[in-house]
């Protein structure tokens, strides 16, 4: 499942951000992640945007006022700031009117753009099932945007494409999620995961049948014994 375009457009969908600012000659793209659990998937993005767009991008951590680190990507080029304006409607200030473009609703393109999302803005978590065990072997899929339009479209294109989707309000945000194993198993069939990060945490549940919370990406490729590399190879 190689990294494309469509992809990309759903990274920039869910952690991605542009910045059009003539009057300071700012031509940005920036996207943001996760330092321990992501850098795998951020160089695989940065390999594309060479081989693709002949571009340099930089990827590089940055550290903050109370302490944390987080992981950055930017490509500094008018050209491609253009392009992703005009072709694919970003805009500077996205995070509440965000949405996947018309021409990409399509399922041989959306699900590569759902799967872009759920790789920044998604989470792969297990709950305890109080039938069988007291142990983390439920799986949810979820999806949180504050993106009306979004996620009225992510759940469209799931439901038309056999997906049982459920979703809830917050306060700020809509979260979409997928339960169980027969919907994880379709996802993984359909949509696939696309970074070590997802890919770790499914084969780690499915070594021990269950869960482990809290553990980090190191750990879990720890645990799996090189199993991960069965797979991640192909999806790089």
């Amino acid at each position: 499942m190689k990294f494309n375009l469509y992809e990309f457009i759903g990274v920039m969908i869910g952690d991605g951000c542009l910045m059009d600012y003539p009057h300071l000659r700012a031509y940005r793209v920036e996207i943001t992640g996760n330092v321990v659990e992501e850098r795998n998937y951020y160089e695989k993005i940065s390999i594309f945007l060479q081989k693709e767009f002949n571009l340099t991008p930089k990827v590089f951590e940055r550290s903050y006022k109370d302490g944390s680190k987080g992981l950055k990507l930017i490509v500094n080029n008018k050209k491609f700031v253009y392009f992703l304006k005009n072709e694919y409607g970003f805009t500077n200030n996205k995070t509440y009117t965000v949405e996947i473009p018309n021409h990409l609703m399509t399922w041989e393109k959306s699900k590569h753009v759902l799967r872009g999302i759920f790789e920044t803005d998604g989470c792969l978590y297990f709950s305890k099932s109080k039938v069988t065990t007291n142990k983390p072997t439920y799986p949810r899929l979820e999806i949180t945007t504050v993106s009306i339009k979004l996620a009225n479209q992510i759940i469209k294109i799931l439901k038309e494409n056999g997906f049982s989707v459920q979703n809830h309000k917050n306060r700020s945000s809509i979260v979409i999620y997928l339960s169980g194993t027969e919907m994880l198993q379709k996802w993984i069939t359909e949509i696939g995961f696309s970074s070590e990060k997802n890919w770790s945490k499914y084969l780690l549940w499915k070594k021990l049948g269950y869960y482990i919370p809290r553990i980090t990406l190191p750990e879990r490729l720890s645990l799996l014994e090189g199993e991960c590399s069965q797979i991640i190879p192909e999806i790089i």
